[in-house]
């Protein structure tokens, strides 16, 4: 039997730790966020002009997000499609009909027959899953990134929209009761579509990740420097890299010798050889044509196995592959997927 990949097989354990690296990571970046314990946004149902057949639930609102949940809804009949969010921005996705201020107990219209989200770990999306198990409603939910071990696992009854057949296995794989199915990755489709990304320097550039879990801040800290200075190297800090541990690293690393990139471009537009250790960003460079690689001095079974899973390029050998694009454009394909839930 195949087992699934991931560290947590169900979602009330991963959330009870999701809680925890919540906590501390509040406490790093304490300083920079006073007032973070504001009250979220009202929860707005925003229904279309017609009975409402299809809903798309917006908890995120980030790059790989919407091209996850939110490009689709180009794609569905937009006169029966709802959308379920507190993003004021993702009102505007539904044209024509009523909003309103949603509670959970208020529920949800009868005539919604497929419910479209980024995972029931999400706030809003997670209060819907349990309306759809009370009334036999598919819950779908759109895979918007790469998978490691510490991502949240499928609760019972979701069937997940896969970027690959080995994603598919590895977040199901030993599950009778999720199910899953191949459409591909819209963000990466959206990339390949673009014309090729032209190399202007040839200076590697090391996209920073300091702000995860999955190997620790001081693991990565010394990866980032032994490789920026030993390759001649800018490091990227992700816009996550914010808090005040980041930043007491980053200056570290200056001292150390590395140079950091912060003009803020586009990786595209910027116009140099992308590494990392895992990020999603090495493919997103791979199929604008850059040369990308990943790398670690001594990885981890699982890095080596993500790395495996998204044919990833170790750097000093050949470029990261693109990725095959299937037939249909994966919003469509979750587009016809929802409206097959009819």
């Amino acid at each position: 039997m195949v087992t699934s990949g991931l560290i947590f097989e169900d979602l009330d354990s991963w959330q009870r730790w999701s809680a925890r690296q919540t906590v501390m990571r509040a406490l790093v970046s304490r300083v920079r966020h006073r007032g973070h314990g504001a009250l979220a946004p009202e929860a707005m149902l925003c229904l279309p002009a017609d009975e409402p057949i299809s809903l798309v639930v917006v908890d995120k609102l980030t790059a790989s997000c919407r091209a996850a949940v939110v490009t689709p809804i180009s794609r569905m009949n937009l006169r029966t499609t709802a959308v379920l969010t507190r993003i004021p921005e993702a009102c505007d996705l539904v044209d024509g009909g009523e909003r309103r201020v949603w509670h959970e107990a208020d529920g949800l219209p009868a005539s919604i027959s497929g419910v479209l989200t980024l995972g029931a770990y999400c706030d809003l999306a997670g209060k819907v899953k349990s309306w759809c198990r009370r009334h036999d409603v598919e819950f779908l939910v759109a895979q918007h990134g790469l998978i490691t071990p510490w991502a949240p696992p499928l609760a019972n009854g979701d069937r997940f929209f896969a970027w690959s057949a080995a994603d598919a296995e590895y977040q199901t794989g030993g599950r009778a009761s999720v199910s899953a199915e191949v459409i591909g990755s819209q963000m990466l489709w959206e990339a390949a579509a673009l014309p090729p990304a032209q190399v202007l320097d040839e200076r590697p550039v090391m996209l920073g990740q300091l702000h995860g879990i999955e190997l620790g801040r001081l693991t990565e800290q010394r990866i980032y420097t032994d490789f920026c200075t030993r390759f001649g190297a800018d490091y990227r800090p992700h816009p996550n890299e914010a808090d005040a541990l980041s930043r007491t690293q980053h200056a570290i690393m200056r001292r150390a010798g590395v140079h950091f990139e912060t003009s803020g471009l586009p990786l595209p537009e910027l116009g140099r050889p992308a590494v990392s250790i895992f990020s999603t960003g090495t493919l997103e460079a791979a199929q604008r044509g850059l040369p990308a690689w990943v790398y670690h001095p001594n990885a981890p079974a699982w890095v080596r196995d993500f790395w495996t899973r998204y044919g990833l390029s170790q750097f000093g050998s050949a470029p990261t592959a693109p990725v095959a694009m299937p037939d249909v454009e994966p919003a469509l394909a979750a587009a016809k997927i929802m409206e097959g839930c009819q």
